[in-house]
């Protein structure tokens, strides 16, 4: 027969439960390498605010407050296949985490930092016009490009990065494959650049 809990042992099993659940839904969110939100989080989240800043009554009330655009950036790692065939996946890796802390500790609290697949990342800068996320992009860029790795003294890591923001009357998913495609053109045409989605 199993003995009773007492008051104090059973609100600790609680608080033990309580933490096991807090653990689960950050690994949830979270990608398990990179520590940057997921993929499926970000979709949620990011297309969330889109709705709220398209939404007419929504949309008039967050441009009282400077709030009516969302700048979307893709970043892809350049040439990150030879850094793993040349250094092996450990180092690919290391690199990718290195990559996101950087892209991450780059945006403002708030913002919507994920890894998309693979070596491509991805941000929502909530309420930021093409001009901030430009700027935004080209900061995360340079500070990519000037990352060192003290042990691998010849990876030099660059990234390319393709922006679109918000316009009235275009869904959610055509801003993101905007952002894509001027990330496809800043990766054909010549890499560790930032383009600009033009239509």
């Amino acid at each position: 027969m199993s003995k009773e809990l007492t008051k104090e042992e059973l609100e600790e099993k609680v608080a033990e439960l309580e933490q096991k659940i807090r653990v689960l839904e950050e690994d949830l969110i979270h990608d398990s390498l990179t520590g940057l939100k997921t993929r499926k989080y970000f979709t949620e989240e990011a297309s969330k605010y889109y709705d709220s800043i398209t939404d007419e009554y929504t949309y008039k009330r967050r441009e009282w407050f400077g709030l009516k655009h969302i700048g979307i950036i893709f970043f892809d790692i350049d040439h990150f296949k030879n850094i793993n065939d040349t250094h092996g996946h450990a180092v690919g890796d290391a690199v990718l985490k290195a990559v996101a802390k950087t892209i991450e500790s780059g945006v403002r609290h708030g913002d919507i930092a994920a890894r998309w697949g693979g070596e491509e990342m991805v941000v929502a800068l909530l309420g930021m016009d093409e001009k901030g996320a430009v700027k935004k992009a080209e900061s995360i860029r340079k500070n990519i490009q000037e990352m060192s790795f003290n042990n691998l003294p010849d990876i030099h890591v660059t990234i390319s990065a393709g922006v679109a923001v918000f316009e009235a009357g275009i869904p959610f998913d055509e801003v993101m494959q905007r952002a894509d495609k001027a990330l496809y053109e800043a990766k054909e045409t010549g890499r560790n650049k930032v383009v600009i989605f033009r239509a």
